[in-house]
């Protein structure tokens, strides 16, 4: 490892000075040469930013939102939508988009010395539950939304990323769109929307075809979505996810994965995984000639995260991690926001009990920020190669703690907070799918600790969410 890194870094050094810019240089479409991401004036663009997930999509499990009737938990719109009437719902929801990616955002975010912003939506961003075109006053197609964030990217010079993360009828399969033809062609017909309006548009520097998408014989769903853009948008590079590399078949893309397997605690362990996991697929890409985006990506102590940055620096990967903002999720965020004045169960809580609390997720003054992990993810943006400093900053103590962390058999929950009767403990996985469900008397508990087996479990990173009353605590653990 050490003979790979010293030999490279005086190579990317020579680069960094020369030629490596971060920020948009011409008003012209990014686009791909070779295995580097070009402008106009044929100079590399290193693609570094952050995912704004909760935004468009509101997953339950980071946006301190709990539905029981979304078994998905990717749309709160749709869950609202059985308990009041439209102007209400538009009311929440605008209250919820006004709020939690706000200008200050951005301001941030440039400041921490991103140059994009990858952006999950879902179909209903778009649509209404029946597939009609969701419209404003003049009739056109309504993509306020995604101009607002466009336009606050091109003020701060800065790139988007569309990312289709909710496509029809996933809420009953999480990954499958594969051979279901109505769910192809509604696809097909978002996609030919976005990218004729935003066709020839500098500001966007892809898009996101499918987040996460189960694979389909010889990439014939894939082929189908990336044939439709290209019918109204030759120009754009185009992201893809869970495909065969084909430089014969694909072109001016970048071929994207989501790396959340440096799951240990130990940078060793995770140091080994990523040569026999990641370097293999950074290699091939590298052969072909063809860019590489880490599009979701998390590290669960420091020196891993910073250990990992220089790799990809190395290897001039493009990369932007899960996630901005999140609401009570300790080390997931850049931000994030405790749960009493924020976390709400919007099947219960009074009309005006959600939009007190939606109004909230704007008031920094009701988050903390993780100023170590912000610091390196923030060195890697600005393109610094050696090995980021781990500040010592001390991380404020979660309500909810985890322990042992990673674990085998058996962890214990410790509370500040008393638990009641009617709390429940659910365990979930990375994507915020439920897969234990547990209420608290059945934990062994002595005053505020519970001690739950998970020996069922398989090897991973999970979340145990805690809810009690309007309350809603999360804590990750590993399972090895």
């Amino acid at each position: 490892m050490n003979i790979r890194f010293f030999s490279k870094l005086s190579i990317v050094t020579i680069l960094l000075n020369t030629l490596w810019i971060p920020t948009i240089r011409a008003q012209s479409v990014l686009h791909a040469s070779g295995n580097k991401i070009v402008d106009s004036l044929n100079l590399p663009v290193i693609l570094r930013g952050v995912n704004l997930g909760g935004w468009l999509v509101t997953e339950d499990w980071m946006c301190g939102i709990l539905d029981s009737s979304d078994p998905e938990g990717r749309s709160a719109r749709q869950s609202l939508e059985g308990i009041y009437t439209e102007t209400q719902v538009n009311q929440l929801m605008n209250t919820w988009e006004n709020n939690w990616i706000t200008a200050a955002d951005i301001d941030t975010i440039r400041s921490l010395g991103f140059n994009f912003m990858r952006v999950p939506f879902g179909w209903r961003n778009l649509q209404y539950q029946n597939e009609q075109w969701c419209r404003d006053t003049s009739g056109k197609i309504d993509f306020s939304r995604f101009d607002w964030i466009v336009n606050q990217a091109a003020a701060h010079h800065m790139y988007v990323i569309f990312d289709f993360h909710v496509w029809l009828n996933q809420n009953l399969d999480y990954s499958g769109i594969s051979n279901v033809d109505s769910v192809i062609l509604n696809a097909c017909t978002i996609w030919k929307a976005v990218a004729g309006h935003f066709k020839n548009n500098p500001t966007v520097a892809a898009y996101d075809l499918l987040n996460e998408p189960t694979g389909s014989t010889h990439d014939t769903v894939m082929h189908i979505i990336y044939d439709t853009v290209r019918s109204v948008d030759p120009a754009h590079m185009i992201a893809l996810e869970g495909v065969n590399f084909d430089t014969a078949r694909w072109h001016n893309v970048l071929y994207e994965d989501h790396w959340y397997g440096l799951t240990s605690a130990n940078l060793q362990s995770n140091i080994a995984y990523f040569d026999s996991a990641y370097l293999p697929v950074l290699h091939k890409a590298d052969s072909l000639k063809a860019p590489f985006y880490v599009g979701e990506t998390q590290s669960p102590n420091d020196s891993s995260l910073a250990w990992s940055l220089n790799e990809y620096c190395l290897y001039q990967t493009n990369w932007s991690p899960w996630t901005y903002k999140t609401i009570n999720q300790w080390g997931w965020g850049l931000l994030s926001f405790y749960p009493n004045h924020t976390a709400v169960n919007i099947l219960t809580a009074p009309f005006d009990t959600i939009l007190t609390k939606w109004s909230q997720v704007s008031n920094t003054g009701n988050c903390y920020e993780l100023q170590d992990i912000k610091t390196i993810w923030s060195n890697g943006a600005k393109d610094n190669c050696s090995m980021s400093v781990i500040p010592t900053v001390e991380m404020q103590k979660s309500p909810l703690t985890v322990f042992p962390n990673p674990v085998q058999n058996s962890i214990t929950l410790l509370f500040n907070d008393a638990l009641n009767n009617s709390s429940t403990i659910g365990i979930t996985d990375l994507t915020g799918r439920l897969v234990s469900l547990i209420p608290t008397a059945t934990g062994t508990g002595v005053n505020n600790e519970v001690t739950l087996n998970v020996s069922g479990l398989a090897a991973g990173v999970y979340f145990v969410r805690v809810s009690s009353g309007q309350l809603v605590y999360n804590a990750k653990f590993i399972k090895e």
